[in-house]
């Protein structure tokens, strides 16, 4: 198992850290862009790098495990060890990831208040609760990159079994989920409970979800095919 665990977590370290490598590069190169035209325009510039993340989290996790799996299992690893592999390496991705927001944040903030430059900046966390912290900061996009991973693991694992159709049908149940007032509402309450409620509390029902999706992988990937479904 332990060999296994080092072969897979490998293959999605190179993988992972060469998709996160042009993600920062191409990011970090938008704000200098961004940073230069405002400067000269004499104009405040909005910065909010969370959202990018986010969305960069979940096309990667989608991918990779449609092409990890299949790749994996080809070299001989179980379903249980790719499983339990991908949950970890993913936790490990959501801490990096938020932490490197946080350094790459601090950082301008640091420059902008010698006032070489003009930005006002904004993470996640500044849209949810009244002024976090620096260590609130880094929980939120931490918890929310495991939460979103997690999730598009899932879509990923029904897409790998079931094909494009699945995956369709997957996205239409979704979308309903989130129109019908039976579901909707209480989706809205349990955003709404961010800023009023206990943060551990919160940012714990996240985790534990995060891990359940992982974990219901399992009934997608445990007889899955070495080729998934067109």
């Amino acid at each position: 198992m332990k060999g296994q665990f080092a072969a897979i977590s490998y293959s999605l370290y190179v993988e992972l850290k060469y998709l996160m490598i042009r993600f920062w590069t191409i990011l970090l190169a938008f704000v200098v862009v961004d940073i230069l035209v405002f400067s000269q325009v004499n104009e405040h510039l909005l910065l909010v790098t969370s959202m990018p993340q986010y969305i960069f989290s979940g096309i990667v996790s989608f991918i990779i495990i449609r092409k990890s799996f299949s790749f994996c299992l080809k070299l001989g690893a179980t379903r249980k060890a790719y499983l339990l592999t991908m949950t970890c390496v993913f936790a490990l991705f959501a801490i990096v990831m938020s932490l490197i927001n946080v350094v790459i944040m601090s950082s301008i903030k640091v420059i902008n208040s010698l006032n070489l430059m003009n930005i006002k900046l904004y993470y996640a966390s500044d849209f949810i609760f009244h002024d976090p912290t620096v260590t609130v900061h880094f929980l939120t996009d931490a918890v929310f990159i495991f939460f979103i991973t997690a999730a598009s693991c899932l879509l990923g694992s029904i897409v790998y079994k079931f094909g494009q159709t699945g995956g369709m049908i997957t996205g239409a149940v979704l979308i309903l989920l989130f129109t019908i007032p039976v579901t909707k509402e209480p989706v809205i309450h349990f955003i709404k409970s961010f800023s009023n409620g206990s943060l551990l509390l919160t940012f714990g029902t996240m985790v534990i979800a995060s891990f359940l999706f992982f974990l219901i992988n399992w009934l997608f990937l445990k007889k899955a095919s070495p080729v998934h479904q067109a």
